[in-house]
């Protein structure tokens, strides 16, 4: 792990000297952010909310560009109040005894078809100055200062509230009965979890790209898994793997004109490939 990281600092500098260090620090914010999350969905169990909020962060996104084009008010602000509001609808419902599965697929369900219709009335309706290619591809090489300080800013919320919280967080997710009859406030922690995801998976839509969001989010940390013998060589490895791949697929992005977050999901594919090898022959 000590050589990626500086392979990745490495990588990184050289991206910083080839293009501009702004951008390049912005996205490797957004790594952090995704890896932060990864070992809070991790070890939560909680995949299953995970992947549906990315597709409630393509129906939030839509809608607050609609909303943008109507108030005048920031589609960022909009965006994150309505995916919020939805995944905590889910959250209370999965609490009130709704299978997970069922509510994913709830979730998934509706806000597809809504996001289809949102779609559609976007491009026909609303003259709206926005590249919509960046919802499903990511566009991390065209940030304005706006998206700077916003990625700043779920980052620094998000670091925020895994440092404070990653202990009970983690205690909740390997054993909820015992935690529950030390007196812990699950609720709590619950709400914090879900209000991470949604800041994830909706802040950084634009960065990531629908397609590639689900990657990002999911991977870090279970690929860390096949590598780690403790928790804190999983929160220590994912972070560095998602660092690490962030950092590299920017700067083969450069080189080859490709995607810097298609690349970053291929590189964190092939460790997830050599980690699944490396449990087998073990």
């Amino acid at each position: 792990m000590a050589f990626l990281a500086m392979i990745a600092t490495i990588a990184s500098t050289a991206s910083a000297l080839t293009f501009d260090p702004r951008k390049i620090a912005t996205y490797l914010m957004m790594g952090l952010t995704f890896s932060l999350t990864s070992i809070i969905v991790y070890y939560r169990k909680m995949e299953f909310l995970a992947s549906s909020a990315t597709h409630t962060s393509l129906l939030a996104v839509i809608t607050g560009l609609m909303l943008e084009s109507l108030t005048g008010v920031q589609y960022s602000i909009w965006s994150l109040l309505i995916g919020l509001l939805i995944i905590y609808m889910a959250g209370v419902l999965i609490r009130r005894g709704l299978d997970p599965n069922s509510t994913s697929a709830i979730i998934v369900a509706s806000t597809s078809a809504f996001s289809v219709i949102g779609g559609y009335l976007l491009i026909t309706f609303f003259p709206v100055n926005y590249n919509l290619n960046s919802l499903f591809l990511g566009d991390p090489l065209l940030l304005s200062s706006r998206d700077v300080v916003l990625v700043s800013l779920i980052t620094l919320t998000v670091s925020t509230i895994f440092i404070f919280s990653i202990q009970e967080i983690l205690s909740i997710g390997i054993d909820e009965v015992s935690v529950k009859l030390l007196g812990l406030k699950t609720g709590v922690y619950d709400a914090l979890t879900y209000t991470i995801i949604g800041l994830t998976s909706i802040g950084l839509l634009r960065f990531s790209g629908y397609i590639l969001q689900h990657v990002l989010i999911l991977l870090p940390a279970i690929t860390a898994s096949f590598y780690s013998n403790s928790g804190r060589e999983l929160i220590l490895y994912s972070i560095t793997l998602s660092l690490f791949s962030c950092s590299v697929g920017f700067l083969l992005s450069l080189y080859f004109n490709l995607s810097p977050t298609g690349l970053t999901g291929v590189v964190l594919v092939v460790f997830m490939i050599n980690g699944v090898f490396r449990r087998w022959v073990q």
